[in-house]
């Protein structure tokens, strides 16, 4: 090998440069400042850094995996038939245009509200409809509503242990911008153990 430091011919095993006598083991060194590349094999550290270096960075203290399931499942059935995602979109579109159509042609003569009621119940089932259609999933206050690969729909409850307390995992939709939630696995115990809610793990 070489010297870094005068170019001359140095043997592997001298631990200095018999020509300048610098130390050699800069020669399998590299020190980097700020961000950049660098293997980390050998002597190389890093300073200044706001890079991600991986299990390096990380060691052994991964971020642990939370897990969820199923607590209750019961499919929603109408006269032994289980209900599907299309029969809500297509009677909540139904339902939009007949509630609205009412709702003109009463207006002066009678009270609307029942019409309102129905309007509003109508819009209920096509977003619902629409999102167990594209989603499979519709994140409700109490319960969820999940639809299987046939668009049959089913009442669920989710729930898992913490992985980091002895906490509970539940669903809840936390405000991430204006007129906008977002679900996420939050514990109970302690709100900062918060993960990314995936609902197309839930087959």
């Amino acid at each position: 090998m070489y010297c870094k430091n005068c170019g001359q011919a140095v043997s592997d095993i001298d631990s200095f440069c018999s020509h300048c006598g610098k130390d050699l083991a800069s020669n399998t060194r590299n020190d980097v400042n700020g961000d950049g590349s660098i293997n980390l094999a050998g002597n190389n550290t890093i300073s200044d850094s706001h890079l991600h270096v991986g299990d390096v960075y990380q060691g052994d203290n991964k971020e642990e995996a939370a897990y969820i399931g199923r607590e209750f499942l019961k499919p929603i059935t109408l006269a032994g038939t289980p209900v599907k995602a299309s029969w809500l979109t297509i009677s909540g579109a139904l339902g939009f245009v007949g509630s609205c159509a009412s709702i003109y042609s009463v207006i002066g003569n009678s009270s609307p509200l029942l019409y309102f009621f129905l309007l509003a119940f109508s819009v209920f089932l096509l977003i619902n409809g629409i999102r167990l259609s594209r989603i499979r999933f519709s994140r409700l206050k109490w319960f969820n509503l999940e639809a299987n690969n046939d668009g049959e729909i089913f009442i669920s409850k989710i729930s898992g242990d913490c992985p980091k307390c002895d906490g509970k995992l539940k669903l809840v939709d936390i405000n991430v911008s204006k007129d906008r939630y977002k679900t996420y696995v939050r514990c109970t115990r302690n709100c900062d153990h918060t993960w990314n809610f995936d609902p197309t793990v839930l087959d």
